[in-house]
């Protein structure tokens, strides 16, 4: 992909995107010889899997700064399932990155870090080249089909020491560190050897020890996800359904002799349908609707009167104030889910049908639910709601809303999580 890569901060960590990956047969190894051939071809940082059966490559990084970790290795090591996996996420600058992983490992070819355009055209080809096969898609844009919602805050944290990025070393300095190692090897060879024959001895006369299993605690690092997931809730809720509604507010019900016939918002990407009225293709390219990002042509079949298209516009979230911090600032299970009853029912009475709404579940980010002492949960919701309330309606501040959808009727769609917390702390 990109030999020139690019990072990105999440917190105080850079992730790095856009590398060269290959894959290295069972006889290779990143011994000197292999990193000497790489750095005459130019390439100055790499990162290998433990296995170092592939290795991620690039020539130089835009004021590159250490410690750099590969964001395709961070995925493949801690967020994979195994399989071939799929990851779009929306960065920063209106940038997408889209990491293509199989069995844990990155695909080649597909680390990416580009425009919304060029993603889409690369998902398109991941697409292509795996139909038929069983794909995991996760990402935070709603650009997949039956798409895991993770965000990048939530993904992007405490990378391991096996995804950092290392600097490929020049030829003078692989001669220099050579010489060193053997001059060291050379006068501690007859102490090594001493050393070891006494630790032999003392090792032969110690009693066998009893092996304790370390246990490691899962609590503060699930913690540390579930707060980056609740201090995203204003983000996710009133501020990108204010957004969704400023989008469609916008949006003209005719356009360049297209009819608008449907709206669907998700995350933060928002679809738009029109069908021909009187104009042409090429007169609604010329001139797209409002923030529109790219526009498709869909021919339904031969027939040239009937084809539709479709454009794509951002909508990311307004700024909104944040009111909860972390798991235990959230309401109780049974508090919450009365209130997000109540605020349906609410609701019906200004005009909503088919209101509905699910007990929370366990929210399990990597950790077994059993050990955890205060796990957050997640319901979710949904609604369909009289359009003249789109305006007005303020969405709980402990909700999040995943999709918004209207034919351009007198009603739309809504729907949505909630998030609490248990009843008890263990």
């Amino acid at each position: 992909m990109n030999q020139n890569a690019l990072w990105v901060r999440f917190d105080q960590h850079r992730f790095v995107l856009g590398m060269e990956w290959r894959m290295l047969q069972p006889a290779e190894k990143l011994v000197r010889s292999t990193l000497s051939q790489m750095r005459r071809e130019g390439m100055q940082w790499y990162v290998s899997s433990g296995l170092q059966d592939v290795v991620g490559l690039c020539s130089g990084i835009n004021q590159a700064s250490q410690p750099m970790h590969s964001a395709a290795l961070h995925l493949a090591s801690q967020w994979s399932n195994g399989g071939l996996e799929l990851f779009v996420f929306g960065m920063a600058e209106q940038r997408v990155a889209v990491v293509a992983l199989n069995d844990r490992r990155p695909l080649p070819g597909f680390d990416f870090i580009g425009s919304l355009a060029e993603a889409q055209d690369l998902i398109e080809e991941f697409e292509a080249i795996q139909q038929g096969e069983v794909v995991r898609r996760v990402g935070d844009l709603g650009l997949l089909a039956d798409e895991e919602r993770l965000s990048a805050q939530t993904v992007f944290d405490q990378p391991s020491a096996d995804s950092r990025l290392k600097k490929i070393p020049s030829l003078r300095g692989l001669i220099y560190i050579g010489a060193v190692l053997l001059v060291m090897l050379v006068g501690m060879g007859g102490f090594y050897y001493w050393q070891q024959q006494e630790r032999e001895n003392t090792i032969a006369n110690m009693p066998v020890p009893v092996h304790v299993p370390t246990v490691i605690d899962p609590n503060p690092a699930y913690n540390q996800h579930a707060a980056q997931q609740i201090q995203t809730l204003p983000m996710q809720g009133q501020g990108l359904y204010q957004a969704w509604v400023q989008l469609s507010n916008q949006l003209p019900l005719s356009h360049q002799g297209w009819v608008l016939t449907q709206i669907e918002c998700k995350a933060e990407l928002c679809g738009a349908d029109w069908r021909r009225q009187y104009g042409s293709v090429d007169d609604f390219f010329a001139k797209l609707p409002v923030r529109a990002s790219m526009a498709q042509h869909l021919p339904v079949d031969k027939d040239a009167l009937t084809h539709h298209l479709h454009t794509s516009h951002p909508t990311p979230p307004q700024t909104v104030e944040r009111i909860y911090e972390k798991t235990a600032d959230l309401l109780q299970a049974a508090e919450g889910f009365r209130g997000v009853s109540s605020w349906l029912q609410d609701l019906s009475l200004l005009g909503a049908r088919n209101v509905q709404v699910d007990k929370a579940q366990i929210w399990v980010s990597g950790a077994d639910a059993a050990v955890l002492k205060q796990p957050l949960l997640k319901g979710t919701w949904s609604a369909e709601l009289p359009l003249t309330v789109s305006s007005d309606l303020v969405i709980p501040p402990y909700a999040t809303v995943t999709l918004f959808k209207t034919t351009l009727g007198a009603t739309y769609q809504l729907t949505g999580d909630y998030y609490v917390r248990t009843d008890f702390i263990q």
